[in-house]
């Protein structure tokens, strides 16, 4: 953590720079979310990031991007850090399949897929993932989104709530409920451009210039064949869609908590002389963001090697999130008042972090799975 750039991983093929950090804080300055498209478009890397998820069938025509398709979830993880170190309203912003990738990939036939990914190859596009909802949040058990069987598909009714990119997406994934029961949830390739579909972007206080949209659909007609999984057992259709999106993502999201709190971490000491007791409680906050951090560089390979994970996917996430609030908190409360500039930024960072919170579940959700699964000895960080 001496330079800016400084990464405790091995190099890989992002390399932030100053004109990402401009990308950023344009972001930040949005009023609206139409304006998202025009500033990531002058991103030199936005192209890349447009390809990151799609699968290696479909590769790039230019050959130097595709080293984000072949990316593997340790590679994500690493990824996600550094570029939350930068800002993570990056990521949040950046055009490329998301976690829709992973339901089309999982469920969708070949048909579907290159119905969806070819959009990746040709143009910039966004894409949302369609879950949460404004009454029952991401328990896809309560789910009252229904789609109702008509002649030829479905006509999709309910409301959605907290769905990235909603505002601009142009292509992606929403679940919804066709038959009561567990096995009654299924998911769908949808326009989010639709004429049935009314959007409002909801005001944020963490991560703003983020386009987090509550999307409501009014009678949503949705052709029988983007219905994702007709080729598989109910059984499998939302393991192989939600539950594998979510499992491969959390540790991620944690990963962007890490960087947040690093990049903090670097303003505090930016030409700052260090007490004793400072520079004993920064070596052991530093300590503890390294062990944290390479926790779930370990989860992810062993999801990877298709291995039982050594913690809970969620309790990754949970602890990454755990660790940025109190090492951010650690540093307001050791800033004079009279710093206002670095108040702020830090500030920024604490606000950030706490929505992350929200991000794939909050920690008394993973918690509570934790303690329903089966039994088996978890690691803590923290």
């Amino acid at each position: 953590m001496k330079s800016f750039y400084d990464h405790p991983s091995d190099a890989d093929f992002f390399t932030p720079d100053a004109q990402a950090q401009a990308i950023a804080d344009k972001l930040r300055q949005i009023t609206s979310p139409d304006d998202t498209r025009a500033v990531i478009s002058q991103w030199s890397q936005a192209a890349a990031f447009n390809l990151l998820g799609v699968p290696a069938e479909y590769p790039s025509h230019k050959p130097h991007l595709q080293a984000y398709q072949h990316i593997r979830l340790t590679e994500r993880y690493r990824l996600y850090e550094k570029v939350a170190f930068i800002s993570p309203i990056l990521m949040f912003s950046a055009p490329g399949p998301g976690m829709a990738a992973f339901a089309v990939s999982g469920l969708g036939t070949e048909q579907q897929q290159d119905a969806f990914f070819s959009r990746f190859q040709q143009t910039l596009s966004w894409s949302c993932f369609a879950m949460t909802e404004p009454a029952q949040g991401s328990d896809a058990g309560a789910m009252e989104t229904t789609a109702s069987p008509v002649d030829g598909g479905y006509l999709l009714c309910g409301r959605k709530m907290f769905i990235g990119n909603g505002m601009i997406a142009d292509t992606g994934v929403i679940f919804a409920r066709t038959a009561p029961g567990p096995l009654g949830i299924n998911a769908f390739i949808f326009n989010p451009q639709s004429a049935e579909i009314s959007r409002y972007a909801l005001e944020l206080n963490g991560l703003k210039g983020t386009n987090l949209a509550h999307m409501q659909f009014d009678d949503l007609f949705i052709p029988e064949a983007d219905m994702l999984g007709r080729h598989l057992k109910p059984t499998e259709r939302f393991a192989k869609s939600a539950i594998a999106t979510f499992d491969a993502l959390r540790p991620c999201v944690g990963a962007l908590a890490l960087g947040v709190a690093r990049r903090a971490l670097h303003e505090w000491q930016h030409e700052r002389r260090l007490t004793p007791s400072q520079s004993a409680w920064l070596s052991q906050m530093e300590r503890r963001w390294l062990v944290v951090y390479h926790h779930g560089l370990r989860v992810c390979q062993q999801t990877e090697d298709k291995l039982a994970p050594e913690n809970h996917p969620g309790m990754v996430k949970t602890s990454c999130v755990i660790l940025a609030e109190e090492l951010i908190c650690g540093l307001i409360h050791r800033t004079p008042a009279r710093d206002m500039r670095l108040l702020n930024t830090l500030w920024q960072a604490f606000r950030d972090v706490k929505a992350f919170e929200y991000t794939e579940g909050t920690r008394q959700i993973h918690r509570l799975n934790q303690g329903f699964s089966r039994p088996q000895e978890v690691n803590t960080c923290l």
